[in-house]
């Protein structure tokens, strides 16, 4: 499938994501306050990719036949859980920490370019 199960990261990732915050339009495009029943009458079953690109969540992934479908509605594949993602977050700060580095790190941009992780 050669695709990225972490939002943002690579060419091609999932743009359907299981999340509210990110498949609701924000504030700025749509002012109009937004119910639990108009989120999901008007927007869960969009098969518009996401308004609000959720950048470094981690998926669910593929299912036992190695299957994905980026559908808002495969929720069990496409929910950011924090217990996918606090693992990820667990191990690079343990990987961080064991490094002994001093310095500020070095994240890529959505340009590709690198800045400071301070001004991230």
């Amino acid at each position: 499938m050669k695709m990225s199960y972490m939002v943002g990261f690579g060419s091609k990732y999932p743009t359907q994501l299981h999340h509210r915050g990110a498949s609701i339009p924000s504030i700025q495009v749509h002012p109009a306050k937004v119910g639990c029943n108009e989120g999901y009458a008007n927007w869960y079953p969009s098969s518009k990719s996401n308004p609000n690109i959720h950048e470094g969540a981690i998926v669910g992934g593929p299912d036992s036949s190695d299957q994905f479908s980026d559908l808002r509605s495969a929720y069990s594949h496409l929910e950011p859980t924090t217990y996918m993602n606090a693992a990820f977050v667990g191990s690079v700060a343990a990987l961080v920490g064991e490094s002994g580095a001093d310095h500020c790190w070095q994240v890529p941009d959505l340009n590709g370019t690198t800045g400071a992780a301070e001004d991230v």
